[in-house]
């Protein structure tokens, strides 16, 4: 039986299979799934402890993949640029392991534990040394995951209990306290369901000295139960507060955590960065853990404001947290997504994008000595997922016109039995 089909659609058979071997797949950033980077036999860090359970014990397993997370935000790229040198980063939180965790050696330090008084030495919960290794962790030998700045420095602030509850007073001696440390980027790890005027002032001191204060969005991990009632929804302090950066977490494909119903303690975001199955180290040894949460994703923001501070000394605050929102993937100057803010923190743009407002004055002396001490780098191009999607895009057209071309030129190639067509053009007929 003569087959039907045309010319055309005969030659399409090479050639669309040339085209798959030819086209290039949709390639995702580096490690970006949790499956990918992340090993899923790690155990599990959670913001605070039970009632009656034992401090978290270290964890024995650790892997030597990229964390999806650094692979998304292109964190190896940034450090082109900038690896945080010089910058103080202060983490509000449950304390850290300072002695026995090598990750943070050189790294971290203690500061005032706010609550039993003393300075911070070990962490009974885990969840400030985790959240200090995604700030400023040190590259280890054989493991891949690091901190976002590297080379910053973290002082661990202590504002909580034993098992990792705070309140707003506690929460607001926590903060001042690491203003008084002298760090330039504060990092509120915890949330609060009201801001009585102790909290307000301690914000507002902070702020005034030039700090950036980066704080989580929600309440999500201190809040009770597998759901929260309507009668605990409402803002989250200190993120509410003027002036504070408040982070929200996307998984590996950009968007909020599945499940998250916009329940509970919240407030709209600024900012959002990796908080889903993140790895990290964990109290005790160079064991790993996976973590989660907005304080996990305002971690990366406060490390890539180190970034920023390091490479552009001169900034101030507002000019930090303006750079890092302008900046953001996603950001094209609308109204912030209610889940995810002005978009993704993008470390690579945060550094290279000249942005003219900051120009607009002329630059003062020590403005012109900050900005010649900075090395000079070239711009780089920020691995975001619209440039793999223009690659693709461009990808496929090329496959589209080499399949026309195919399935042009095959069959006539075929019908002159694959000799080459008269020079002068085509044949015409005699008259």
């Amino acid at each position: 039986m003569r087959s039907s089909r045309s010319p055309v659609s005969r030659a399409l058979g090479p050639a669309v299979l040339a085209a798959l071997l030819l086209t290039p797949t949709a390639a995702a950033p580096a490690s970006a799934a949790p499956g990918d980077g992340d090993s899923p036999s790690l155990p599990g860090m959670s913001a605070t402890l039970a009632e009656g359970r034992p401090c978290t014990a270290k964890s024995a397993k650790k892997s030597a993949l990229t964390p999806w997370a650094q692979g998304f935000l292109g964190v190896g790229r940034a450090w082109e640029l900038s690896r945080g040198a010089g910058v103080k980063v202060a983490v509000v939180g449950t304390g850290a392991d300072t002695s026995r965790v090598p990750a943070l050696e050189d790294r971290v330090t203690g500061g005032r534990d706010v609550v039993a008084g003393g300075t911070v030495r070990d962490d009974c919960v885990g969840y400030g040394t985790f959240l200090a290794g995604l700030v400023a962790g040190r590259p280890q030998e054989g493991v891949a995951a690091a901190g976002v700045a590297p080379e910053a420095r973290v002082v661990a602030v202590r504002a909580t209990d034993k098992g990792g509850t705070t309140t707003p007073g506690a929460l607001a001696d926590g903060i001042r306290a690491a203003t008084a440390s002298g760090a330039r980027i504060i990092h509120v790890a915890l949330a609060v369901p009201s801001a009585p005027r102790k909290l307000k002032d301690a914000v507002a001191a902070a702020q005034k000295t030039g700090a950036l204060v980066v704080a989580p969005a929600s309440a999500r991990e201190w809040e009770g139960g597998s759901g929260s009632s309507r009668a605990e929804n409402g803002p989250a302090y200190p993120a509410a507060l003027p002036g504070v950066l408040a982070v929200s977490s996307v998984g590996p494909d950009g968007a909020p955590p599945a499940g998250d119903t916009g329940q509970g303690r919240r407030t709209r975001p600024r900012l959002s960065a990796p908080g889903v199955a993140v790895t990290g180290p964990g109290p005790g040894g160079d064991g790993q853990f996976t973590g989660s949460g907005d304080a996990v994703a305002g971690a990366f923001v406060a490390g890539t404001a180190a970034l920023v501070l390091s490479y552009h000394p001169g900034l101030s605050a507002e000019q930090v947290a303006h750079r890092l929102e302008a900046t953001a993937y996603g950001a094209v100057g609308g109204t912030p997504d209610p889940g995810v803010g002005l978009g993704v923190v993008d470390p690579v743009r945060a550094l290279s994008a000249v942005l003219p407002e900051e120009h607009a004055s002329p630059p003062s002396a020590s403005d012109a000595r900050a900005a010649s001490a900075a090395r000079a780098v070239p711009p780089l191009a920020p691995p975001t997922a619209r440039d793999h999607a223009l690659a693709v895009v461009g990808g496929a057209v090329a496959v589209t016109l080499l399949v026309a071309f195919l399935a042009f030129a095959l069959p006539r190639g075929r019908r002159r039995g694959w000799r080459a067509g008269p020079a002068g053009g085509p044949a015409t007929s005699a008259d």
